[in-house]
């Protein structure tokens, strides 16, 4: 295993010495919880009679995140593990009514029907069937190849491999994706999700479902940790996972009897900032018209507040020739501003050494400010307000 790969595994070496890391948050805050001796090596497949004699229990160790509450097993997986692999539940009626319904409201209640949605995960194609017949196009993504060619022979396209960060999913943007029983198998959940985000339309949704911890934790079953599972999401540790991963959480529920954790999610769409970066140079624009206006016709103009924001404005929107900035708290009296180098003052300055407009960049207090010039010094001269735009008030 190469030293990047053993990092984003949650193993950190540190003068030859391994220490496990929680590979949700990074943070080798790791304390162990629960230890199992005499565990299975492997859970996923039985034994024939010539294996038995080689067959060696080993330890499980559990281990808790004190900083974010993530729950991992120190043990990782041959990086092969899932190439072969093979365990279905749809042989189970249960299970089958539990998935046909869970697949329909998720394409009913996000408009899906005719949409491309993808299964990152699709095991043998059954829930892909389910997706279908509620309306959605549908393809998968699985790293096993017996559990291709069983999906394969069901009728759907199947992409091979695994979903990491510089692995997306062929043939995107999807509309939407689902991702069952996936998450608590793989090595780096962070990478596996932003796979998964690098291949989605903008405004996609889709559906997140792993093994309750709360159920194994409320129902004292130490036979829930094995080596196979790797990773125990709880919903607050779900919620996390998914949000630190650009995913906003729209629900977070309990399915199939409280076994399972399934979030419903949507792309988080990014900030747009274009529109903020016009403001900066228009407004600084108003400004230096407004206080020109003033200037050419021998007239001045004051600015009240010195708090971070008006700091902020006079200096990014290089504002010149202001008699002075004008700020309650007197702890600011008698100081500048930074940048603009304007003295700040008293209200009583505006009585004292009057001007004949004043523009509040104190937002949050435009309306006492508007008031106490008013009524409690008596100005009678124009007032503006700083906002995204210069307002001046009538």
């Amino acid at each position: 295993m190469r030293a990047s790969d053993a990092q984003s595994n949650g193993i950190a070496m540190y003068n030859g010495e391994t220490r496990v890391r929680c590979r949700l948050c990074g943070e080798e805050s790791l304390k162990p919880c629960l230890r199992l001796s005499h565990s299975p090596r492997n859970i996923s497949r039985l034994l024939r009679l010539n294996e038995l004699q080689s067959d060696q229990p080993i330890d499980l160790n559990v281990y808790e995140c004190s900083e974010c509450g993530f729950v991992q097993l120190a043990q990782m997986l041959e990086a092969s593990f899932y190439d072969d692999y093979l365990m279905t539940t749809s042989h189970s009626a249960q299970m089958r009514a539990f998935q046909e319904a869970q697949a329909s409201d998720f394409v009913q209640r996000f408009g899906l029907s005719g949409k491309r949605v993808i299964e990152v995960g699709c095991g043998d194609g059954s829930y892909l069937g389910y997706l279908r017949r509620a309306g959605a196009n549908v393809a998968g993504i699985e790293a096993s190849s017996r559990f291709q060619e069983m999906s394969r022979a069901r009728g759907f396209t199947v992409f091979s491999g695994y979903v990491s960060r510089k692995n997306a999913i062929p043939d995107g943007p999807w509309d939407g994706f689902v991702t069952r029983q996936v998450l608590e198998h793989v090595p780096d959940p962070n990478s596996f999700l932003q796979g998964i985000r690098a291949s989605l339309a903008s405004g996609a949704v889709g559906l997140v479902e792993v093994p309750s911890l709360e159920q194994s934790l409320d129902g004292s079953r130490f036979y829930d940790f094995f080596t196979d599972h790797v990773n125990y999401f709880s919903a607050l540790t779900l919620r996390y996972a998914l949000e630190r991963n650009a995913f906003e959480v729209t629900e977070i529920s309990r399915g199939m009897g409280g076994e399972y954790d399934v979030a419903l999610v949507r792309v988080a769409q990014g900030f747009e900032f274009t529109g903020l970066q016009r403001v900066v140079d228009t407004l600084a624009q108003e400004v230096s018209a407004f206080i020109e206006s003033y200037r050419r016709v021998g007239k001045r103009v004051a600015v009240w507040g010195a708090g971070g924001k008006g700091i902020a404005a006079l200096a990014v929107a290089d504002v010149r020739d202001v008699a002075y900035v004008v700020d309650s708290d007197q702890h600011k009296q008698g100081l500048f501003t930074p940048v603009s180098h304007f003295p700040v003052v008293a209200p009583k300055t505006l009585v004292n050494d009057p001007v004949d407009a004043v523009v509040i960049t104190a937002l949050a207090f435009r309306d006492e400010i508007i008031a106490q010039l008013r009524k409690d010094i008596g100005f009678t001269g124009q007032i503006a307000v700083l906002g995204h735009h210069l307002e001046v008030i009538e």
